[in-house]
């Protein structure tokens, strides 16, 4: 049976040395009684008088003067009583013989509370601490419950006195793999208050509990200041309302190690070529981890394992190669074992693998001749070896401008419109649903673009769900004489060129080109500059697909780039780079839902959601006709969510959901900084009651100074105005 929380005493002071200068309240006394001896007494007839007249007021002279005296000694004592900061403690788990108790119980449910650094983990130490709470709790006090996480999750949200049931809510509590931040549980903490307020008069008095491990993410104040400012309006208001108590159930020194990242380096998957990944293992400790084995396993089964050295505080990398041999959706799983956190040793990622990569090239101009349109200089240097008869992963077709009106394009992975004069609202409308979709544009210009048909129909001037381009078009012009800048290239486009400085696609000639202006405030990157400074490609992600434009030509009519040797790998960079964040959308955070457009629903309705712990779950469709999509917003477990068709057997989607290693470093926000930044002045008690080792007594409740002092100066300035009007009023009556 676990001790019982002790009763603290509910008065105290921060500097109790200074309470020596209350001896100063006899002043006032002193001077009475030898103000009443300084004078010698001397009879004479007149006086007999006087002394009659006298007697008759002596009573209100008395008590003027003893008021007087009283007014003093209480400014002399409120002045010292202030500066020795007196505190009013609210004890924990108290009895109210005045009323019934609220216990309002708030257990961390972050991530880092699965740490197990002995028998049990964090989060089921918590759970035994608030069955704890209830059990020992006097009859007729009500609880309620909830789980800090994101977002929060109010378990038990009225107050209920019924302790069994509230034990077993507490009994059946699962750790999520979410983040918990104390900045978003707050406003729900209020809205349970005010509610058992106005519904339970007979709980007069509420206390809440934060049974936590102080982990620095979960309980760091981020924002703007006027954020900051708020939360802590926030809890002000909350500490007057409430008794507020902080258990903490972590550790001083906790060391961990995470798989902070996985990435696939091979862009884009194709069926039958070696893919690699790269998993990056970082150290949050203060000692090294030599030899730390690193797995990879493909659709469950273990394919390929590293040794790494982590330094201490530092990342290592290990890079695997596999190769698929089938096209289709597969889960890669990375596993560094070894320590007290297990959730996040691991990473995942969903990988579409595709048979072959489908481009659609239209043309602006058919000529009917080898080379007479900008397209068939794209479509040599995408498949190179696509006339020869051998096998290319890279499909490409060329077609004119209807195309886009007649085809399915939801079958390419990436439709490139060369030297296209124009774009009709019908087309503006199928590109945007393809970009929708997950598809990729490509833009080369040319004689035949019309800038401002462009800037109405998919530009600056389109309606928002139409504006598609990156930047705006403005006139065509002549280019200025030079080298191209490269931009150090840093862009991910021209990392391949790195080291070909002198012959690279900085040495391409550009003579004509659009000129494009990038709206205030844009998200566009620009890949490559013009010798005068103006964007040459241009690139934003838009949708769920990626736009790139390029202001000059396909073909050598403006630039002498078709002809350069970086002219195949610039636009296979440029298709590279599209493609790579294709399955973005497939891999995201735990606490993020998971979002598809169906594009082509016939008679879907719903989508069946297989969750890492193998649950089935069911969601239904929204939207009409073409536009139909699902969203699965219950991520709080990380691994691989598997998704079908509900009334078919069909193929199935894989969504990869990982933790967000931000929390990964253990280290505690500290006691100091709770009181210095996220509750400064705030009441509350501290506790911890997890057993150390080397301290096996655990630390006692801790009180934090409220605001009595303020009030004693106010009370110390009133006095002193008082006895200044006193003073006047009766030497005034005297006179």
């Amino acid at each position: 049976m676990h001790d019982r929380f002790p009763i603290l005493l509910a008065f105290g002071f921060l500097h109790p040395a200074l309470l020596g200068w209350l001896a100063a309240a006899a002043i006032p006394v002193a001077i009475h009684l030898w103000s009443r001896r300084r004078y010698r007494e001397i009879s004479f007839a007149a006086m007999e008088y006087l002394l009659a007249a006298m007697k008759r007021q002596s009573q209100r002279l008395r008590l003027e003067q003893w008021l007087l005296m009283a007014v003093r000694i209480l400014l002399i004592l409120c002045i010292v009583l202030a500066a020795s900061e007196p505190y009013l403690d609210r004890p924990l788990l108290s009895s109210a013989p005045e009323g019934r108790t609220h216990r309002m119980i708030i257990l961390d449910g972050s991530f880092s509370m699965a740490y197990e650094p002995a028998e049990q983990s964090r989060f089921a130490r918590a759970k035994e601490i608030a069955k704890e709470i209830v059990g020992s709790a006097p009859a007729g006090d009500a609880f309620t419950l909830l789980v800090m996480s994101s977002p929060p999750d109010v378990v038990v949200g009225t107050p209920s006195p019924a302790v069994e049931e509230v034990a077993s809510e507490i009994d059946a509590l699962e750790h999520s793999d979410t983040m918990g931040n104390v900045v978003d549980v707050i406003p729900r903490v209020h809205e349970i208050l005010e509610t058992a307020r106005r519904e339970n008069p007979r709980l007069l008095r509420h206390e809440v509990y934060f049974l936590t491990d102080l982990q620095r993410t979960a309980w760091a104040t981020q924002g703007s200041k006027a954020a900051v400012a708020d939360f802590h309006q926030q809890v002000a208001k909350l500490a007057d309302a409430a008794a507020l108590a902080v258990i903490d159930v972590g550790q001083p020194i906790a060391d961990n190690l995470a798989v902070t990242a996985l990435r696939l380096l091979t862009t884009p998957p194709i069926a039958g070529r070696t893919c690699r990944f790269e998993a990056v293992v970082k150290s949050f400790a203060a000692r090294p981890a030599p030899q730390q084995s690193v797995e990879l396993l493909v659709d469950g089964r273990r394919v390929s394992q590293r040794t790494v050295n982590v330094p201490a505080g530092g990342e290592a990398t290990a890079v695997f190669e596999y190769r698929f041999d089938m096209a289709g959706d597969h889960a890669v799983e990375v596993r560094a074992e070894g320590d007290a956190l297990s959730i996040d040793n691991r990473r995942y990622l969903a990988v579409p693998i595709r048979n072959n990569v489908r481009i659609l090239c239209i043309e602006g101009i058919l000529s009917g001749k080898p080379f007479g349109g900008a397209s068939d200089y794209l479509a040599v240097a995408l498949a190179p070896d696509q006339d020869s008869g051998a096998v290319s992963p890279i499909e490409v077709e060329v077609a004119p401008e209807n195309a886009i009106l007649e085809r399915e394009l939801s079958q390419y992975d990436c439709i490139a419109m060369c030297n296209v004069a124009q774009f009709t609202s019908g087309e503006a409308d199928i590109l945007s649903t393809y970009l929708r979709n997950g598809g990729n544009l490509l833009f080369f210009l040319g004689n035949q673009v019309m800038p401002e048909r462009y800037n109405r129909q998919i530009g600056v001037q389109a309606e928002a769900e139409n504006r598609l381009l990156p930047a705006a078009l403005g006139p065509a012009v002549e280019a200025p004489a030079g080298r191209l800048d490269p931009m150090e290239y840093r862009h991910p486009i021209l990392h391949a060129f790195r080291g070909a400085e002198g012959a690279g696609v900085a040495a391409a000639m550009v003579e004509k080109y659009v000129r494009l202006d990038l709206p205030p405030d844009s998200e566009a990157k620009v890949v490559l500059r013009l010798p005068g400074d103006d964007p040459l490609i241009v690139e934003q992600t838009r949708r769920r697909g990626r736009v790139v434009l390029v202001a000059t030509s396909a073909d050598t009519s403006w630039t002498t780039l078709p002809l350069s040797p970086s002219y195949v790998p610039l636009v296979q960079e440029i298709i590279a780079f599209c493609l790579a964040d294709g399955a973005a959308d497939r891999n995201t955070l735990v606490g993020k839902p998971l979002h598809e457009f169906v594009a082509s629903a016939g008679d879907l309705n719903a989508v069946v959601v297989r969750t890492p712990d193998s649950q089935r779950r069911e969601v239904r469709l929204s939207g009409s006709g073409n536009q139909r999509e699902w969203t699965f917003a219950d991520t709080r477990q990380n691994g691989i969510y598997a998704v079908r068709p509900a009334a078919s057997d069909g193929e199935e989607q894989l969504f990869a959901v990982n933790v967000d290693t931000a929390e990964s470093d253990l280290a505690q926000l500290g006691l100091d900084r709770l009181h210095a930044e996220v509750w400064p002045g705030i009441p509350f008690q501290y506790k911890t009651t997890w057993q150390e080792p080397d301290h096996p007594e655990s630390v006692a409740l801790r009180a934090v100074p409220g605001r009595l002092h303020i009030l004693l100066l106010g009370a110390a300035l009133g006095l002193l105005l008082l006895d200044t009007f006193l003073a006047w009023r009766f030497g005034h009556r005297t006179s």
